[in-house]
């Protein structure tokens, strides 16, 4: 299912772009908010450009969130239960997971190309909208991809890659 190291390099990139897209977010914010009040002129289509740097920070963070198992969780039961109960249930809701985020992918894929049929662009920048849902759909998939992972290790019972 891929090499250690070849996961880590994609996790990091995947960081890498997600804090570079984060700091120009708040970039575009500060320059936004000092033009508004300071001169009176705000930046022109700042909550276009925020729209489309949100969803790019948040879809290179969810694989990551979900190769690393980082997300919210309620252990109440962790500590008296079998390993192999959880790494069952892990497995189980792992591949649930990845089944729905395969199912977001194909979806959001769908309408990606509609969007592409249509010649659909953002309001003000006339950006095509495309370019912003394929990412969506890719990143989805790679997070199904993330979540399978994880699943096949739990089956495994190597359990999670976080320490």
């Amino acid at each position: 299912m891929g090499n250690r190291r070849e996961i880590d390099w994609t996790v990091r990139f995947l960081e890498i772009v997600a804090a570079l897209t984060l700091f120009t977010l708040m970039a575009i914010t500060c320059v936004d908010v000092a033009g508004r009040y300071f001169f009176n002129s705000p930046l022109h289509s700042a909550t276009e450009l925020t729209r489309i740097l949100m969803a790019i920070v948040v879809f290179c963070g969810l694989p990551v969130a979900c190769m690393r198992e980082e997300h919210i969780t309620v252990d109440l039961l962790d500590s008296f239960s079998p390993k192999f109960v959880i790494n069952f249930r892990q497995a189980t809701m792992n591949l649930i997971a990845a089944l729905a985020m395969s199912g977001v992918a194909w979806r959001v894929w769908a309408l990606a190309e509609r969007a592409q049929e249509y010649g659909d662009t953002t309001e003000f920048l006339q950006i095509p909208v495309q370019y912003i849902t394929f990412f969506i759909s890719i990143m989805s998939g790679v997070t199904a991809f993330a979540l399978l992972y994880s699943c096949v290790r739990y089956v495994f019972g190597r359990g999670p890659l976080s320490p």
